[in-house]
Order: C-alpha cells, then structure tokens, then sequence
C-alpha cells in the first residue's frame, strides 16, 4: 500500500506539472492596457440626395417654402461607439436642422437588435443649409419633410451605428479645450456665450487613426440665410479639415446655441460670399482645435457611466400643437396643466466619462441657464430656475459640455425672465419689447414652463448617478 501510494503521488505530481505547463501565458502590458482601457469606435455615411429630386427638398431654418438648388456637400451621419470595459452606448450625430423624438425612436428601433448596446442617442449638427428634417420649412401649412430623404437619413444613421460598434479598439482619453476669440455673435442681449471649444480626444493603443470629438455652441448658420446650396455647413469642413491635417477623425457637437448665438460674419458681401464665409468660419475653428497641445490635456481614466430621464413639458405654443396633430411633428404628446391642454413627453442625459460629463439636453439652451450669467428682464414676473452649473456643482461635478438638440427639439429654452409673448397673436407673431429687442425665439419654444423643466430633469438625472 505505501508503495502505491508513492506511484500515485507521483502521478498526481505529473498531471500538476503537465496542468501548470498549459497554463494561458502571462498578458504582456499592451494586453493589460487594452483590457483596462477606453473603447471607441467611429463610422460615418453619407445622406443620399438625388440631384433630380433636390426640388422636393426645403432648406431648414429660415423661411418657408425656399428650395435647395444644388449640393455643396453633402449631409452625413457620423457615430461613435464608447465602452470601458462594459456595457457600451452610441453616439449619432445627424447633419440636419434638428430631429423630434418620433425620429429618434425609429434609428433607436433600427439598431434595437446591436449586441452589448445599453443606450443610443442621437443628436442634430443643427446646420441651416440641410433640408427640412422637422417638416415646418415647407409651404405653409403644408409638411416640409421628403419621406424619401428621411427614410435615407434614418437608415445612414442605422448603418454608421451598426459599424462604429464593430470598429472597436482600445485608446486612452484625454480633455482639453481652448478659448475662441472674435468668433461670436449674440443676436439678443445680454451677450452671453461660452467661449470655449471642447475636446475629447481618442488616442488609439494601436497607433491607427483616433477620434476627436469636437463641441461649440454656435449655430451653424455660417452660409447665412441666402443660401440655397445643401451642405453641412462649417461643422463639416472643421472634421474634414482635422481629419486631413492630424489623421483623426472628428465629431462635431452642438453646445448650448439658444440666444440666438452664431458665428460672425467674416467676410464683406454674405449673399455672394456666403462659401467663403464658411471655409474661413470652419478653417478658424480648426486652427483653434489644432491648439489644444498634449500638455494642455488631462487623461480620463475609463469610466463610463449614464443616465436617462423621461419628463414632460407642457406645451403653450398652439402651433407646435397643430403640427402635432398634422402629423409633421412626431413628439410624444401627452395630457398636461398647460394652454394647450397637452405636454411634450422628453429626455435628459447624462454621459460620465470619468469626472467629465456629456449633459444631453432636447433642446437650443440659452448659455445664461447653463451658467447663471447675466439675465435679461423683458418679463419681471419670469423666474429663473438654478442654472445647471450650479446645479451640477453641488453634486461634486465641474466639468461638463452641453450636447444640444439631443434625442429631441423642444425648440428655444428661453430664461422665464425674458420670455415675452405677443399678446394678440402670441407664438405666431413676434414681438419688440421696450428696449428694442426681438423676441423671435419665443416662437419657436413649448413654453415659458421648459427651463425648470430642465433644470429639474438635470437634477433627478444627477441624483440617479451620485445618490
């Protein structure tokens, strides 16, 4: 028996020995960093727009019923995926005036089915030189959208999603930004605008092509009202040129643009200089964005969290109400305390990349609500909310860029203190209050109701990530 035991001693010794040889080999520091690391991935498509059927499509965001002419370039839909080690989301910019949330629902249902997605979200470059993607730009009264062109919009957003979660690859994340100068102009006192570019750089661990996503807020109206040609204005020729000068490519963002705040006018003759206005506005941009040094830049380390929020905001403007009801605007409207007797059912995002956040609002937000400057008074019964930055202050967070007319449009977000209606024909016609100033924006807003709509959003959001 004691010899028996010996042999099977040595047996086991062997198997052990033979285990221990085929053991999985010890990860090499670049395995290690992959797997303790960002994840992106980026795809872009094209919008098809046949030449023959341009007469079937209105421009956005000026005036009813003007025609595009021709092709500057062409609209895209450009999609990051994002993941750290997890559960990953999407990211879907859409060269256009904006998208509601009824078509929002129908890119999300196109890739309900992408393995590991725990959220889409889908947002507008808010370009005035693409066709009219909400329907209220075509003769009035009449829908301005084209269901041929939408239908392609959908599905190039559906397909640059589906690739950028299968171009995945490791890279560490790194946040900078720099302040503009002389690029602004604030339509409506008090002049208040975030001066800022933003970026968040991608660095691949493989040294291939990284991903610079860039964030601004100004309209992107540098072609001006004039122009009748289809492009994406000056966010696309800012890619295009940082892609062609660093290799990577680029992502633009819409900050917060309500105000009406926009570029200005570089050059002398808008209506015949209008593509030279925008190749000087985007090359500007680009030289600043090429500004951000390394050194200028922190490192994020990989974590990802989100967070969504579903609220309603009362609907006031009788003309959003009618287009409901048309079938132009695809909102989801519901019962509610307000003029109409209905409200819009919304969202709010928060995306935390380490202790940076992505803040997705529905919405053009005037900067004062974001960052508590200086107010306007046309309306002395107006009260403010808290503005977010504030807000998000007291959960611990100090760094943030607004992600504008995301995942839905509720139009302008006007501070109630300076929310001033035409009296006879209120949210049709626009009115001048005492000091001369224009109140367009009104009429283009669910209602005085929408920024603590938000601000309280903003809040329940932040109480689901830190609390």
């Amino acid at each position: 028996m004691r010899g028996m035991k010996t042999v099977i001693c040595l047996v086991l010794a062997v198997l052990l020995a033979v285990t221990a040889g085929v053991r999985e080999p010890a990860k090499t520091e670049e395995e290690h960093m992959a797997d303790t690391a960002w994840h992106f991935g980026f795809a872009k498509r094209q919008i098809a727009a046949d030449e023959s059927r341009l007469n079937k499509l209105y421009i956005a965001g000026y005036r009813n019923g003007v025609g595009i002419t021709g092709i500057l370039d062409l609209c895209e839909a450009r999609a990051v995926w994002l993941d750290a080690e997890g559960e990953g989301i999407l990211l879907i910019g859409v060269d256009c005036i904006a998208l509601d949330s009824g078509t929002v629902a129908s890119i999300r249902e196109g890739l309900s089915d992408l393995p590991g997605c725990a959220r889409v979200n889908v947002y507008s470059t808010h370009t005035h030189a693409g066709p009219d993607t909400l329907g209220l730009w075509g003769r009035i009264g009449s829908n301005g959208k084209d269901a041929a062109y939408m239908n392609d919009l959908i599905a190039a957003a559906v397909q640059a999603g589906r690739e950028a979660a299968t171009n995945v690859k490791a890279a560490t994340l790194h946040y900078g930004k720099v302040k503009t100068s002389g690029m602004y102009r604030d339509s409506r006192t008090p002049e208040v605008y975030d001066e800022n570019l933003y970026q968040l750089r991608f660095s691949a661990l493989d040294q291939s092509a990284g991903l610079r996503l860039l964030f601004y807020g100004a309209h992107a109206e540098s072609l001006r009202g004039d122009n009748t040609l289809l492009s994406r204005d000056y966010p696309g020729r800012l890619c295009d040129s940082v892609k062609d000068l660093t290799g990577d490519d680029a992502m633009f963002f819409p900050g917060a643009v309500g105000g009406l705040i926009m570029t200005r006018l570089f050059v002398s003759d808008a209506s015949r200089q209008a593509v030279e206005n925008m190749r000087v506005t985007a090359d500007k941009l680009t030289a600043y964005a090429l500004s951000v040094r390394p050194e200028d830049e922190r490192e994020l380390e990989p974590a990802l969290k989100w967070t969504s929020l579903d609220f309603t905001v009362p609907l006031d403007n009788p003309v959003f109400m009618a287009y409901r009801f048309m079938g132009i605007l695809n909102s989801r409207a519901v019962p509610a305390q307000s003029a109409t007797g209905m409200g819009v059912r919304s969202e709010l995002g928060i995306i935390m990349l380490d202790d940076a956040a992505l803040v997705l609002i529905p919405g053009e937000i005037f900067p004062e609500l974001v960052s508590g400057e200086a107010y306007a008074r046309a309306n002395p019964d107006g009260v403010n909310p808290r503005p977010l930055k504030e807000i998000a202050a007291g959960y611990g967070l100090n760094e943030f860029m607004i992600v504008g007319l995301c995942n839905d449009e509720l139009g302008y977000i006007v501070p109630p203190s300076d929310f001033l209606l035409n009296e006879k024909r209120p949210y049709i016609d626009r009115i001048t209050d005492s000091r001369g100033e224009d109140h367009y924006e009104e009429t283009n807003s669910v209602g005085p109701a929408c920024a603590q709509c938000i601000a309280d959003a903003f809040e329940l959001a932040l109480q689901q990530l830190f609390e």
